[in-house]
């Protein structure tokens, strides 16, 4: 009996562990919501995979999927190059440590200058969690984005209903495509139901070639706080990994850069075309009106 007790204490005390916790953001350990689901964990997943996954997540808005059928993508990802930098190699590391019953949950804090009449920073939010089964990832993502001093405001000045996830209008996409898995599963019970899970063949996310940039700055070394459980190690991505993950309006962006600088240039040369041919009907006006002057 003591030792059933005790093992059961030992499996509580494991829930909702903090494992990491800094300014940035938290990574932690949390009790899956269904309780019948047997994660595989520990398991050991490379930083590299729990990158692609991070920057293949995006978000659209729902009143813009008829644009999306029609041609053109107005979806945005949910972490930036140094969201998936900070967070990669911490969830890969606590991914070693979660229990079958556990799922690796994060938060990202971001700040966000309102330029509004009253300049002010409005610290965003962004939470979720994953845990793998089989072949799979289940991603959760519970926010995006969501600054509470901005959401007071706009209920105000809207009257709309509060919305903490900040996900009711929004859908979750995964790039690439082929490796979200359909949606043949069903919402687990007792999760918000404005929460957004996405289902992830890592196997074929595995076999999708990573992009890689000449030059990153290194990771930043994890400043431990006060944890629960054994301390995550200092984790930097490694060199195959140090890199900024264009996404695809990232790429859009640099194109329109080179758009406007051709432009740019094209007026520039246009410019001295036509400098060039006033100064030469210059230089011809003046030679027509010293020839009388030789003859």
């Amino acid at each position: 009996m003591l030792c059933l007790i005790g093992t059961a204490c030992s499996t509580i005390s494991t829930h909702d562990q903090t494992l990491l916790e800094d300014p940035r953001g938290a990574v932690s350990l949390r009790a899956i919501s269904d309780p019948s689901t047997q994660a595989s964990h520990p398991i050991h997943l490379d930083v590299t995979l729990i990158a692609q996954v991070l920057s293949g997540m995006r978000v659209q808005e729902r009143h813009r999927a008829l644009q999306e059928l029609l041609g053109g993508s107005d979806s945005v990802p949910v972490f930036s190059a140094e969201d998936v930098q900070f967070l990669a190699p911490r969830i890969a590391k606590a991914l070693t440590v979660a229990g079958t019953g556990e799922a690796v949950a994060f938060l990202l804090t971001s700040p966000r200058y309102n330029t509004g009449r009253l300049e002010h920073v409005i610290i965003e939010r962004t939470a979720g969690s994953l845990y793998a089964y089989g072949l799979s990832l289940y991603v959760t993502l519970s926010q995006y984005r969501y600054a509470p001093t901005q959401a007071s405001a706009d209920r105000v000045s809207h009257r709309r209903l509060p919305d903490p996830s900040n996900l009711s209008t929004r859908t979750l996409l995964f790039t690439p495509s082929a490796a979200q898995r359909s949606d043949t599963f069903q919402q687990p019970a007792g999760i918000p139901s404005t929460d957004r899970l996405l289902v992830i063949d890592y196997q074929l996310v595995q076999q999708t070639p990573v992009r890689t940039a000449t030059s990153t700055p290194p990771a930043p070394p994890v400043e431990q706080g006060t944890p629960h459980r054994q301390p995550l190690a200092e984790v930097r991505l490694p060199k195959a990994l140090s890199y900024t993950a264009e996404t695809p309006a990232q790429q859009d962006m640099k194109i329109d850069e080179l758009k406007d600088l051709v432009i740019k240039k094209n007026l520039e040369l246009e410019a001295i075309r036509k400098e060039l041919q006033s100064v030469r009907k210059q230089l011809e006006s003046q030679t027509r009106k010293r020839e009388p002057q030789y003859k």
